[in-house]
């Protein structure tokens, strides 16, 4: 099952949901207020190991997120 993001069209909570393929298109309801939840778009990022064990970006420039230049999400502020 795969896990999705949501976020709440009250409280503005985000949360994520382990889910079937079955439910994907459905609204969830807020741990927080209990409101209906929208599906948001997840983003993601893939990495290659070398032999020697580190780890580098597939693809892109800078760290995971598309809009970001750093190199480590420690310093990301969403």
């Amino acid at each position: 099952m795969p896990i999705y993001e949501y976020v709440c069209s009250g409280c503005r909570c985000q949360f994520e949901l382990l889910r079937p393929l079955s439910k994907a298109g459905e609204e969830a309801p807020c741990p927080r207020c209990s409101k209906a939840a929208r599906r948001k778009l997840s983003a993601f990022s893939s990495f290659s190991k070398s032999a020697s064990g580190v780890s580098t970006p597939i693809s892109g420039a800078g760290g995971g997120c598309s809009g970001c230049s750093s190199s480590s999400c420690s310093t990301c502020g969403s």
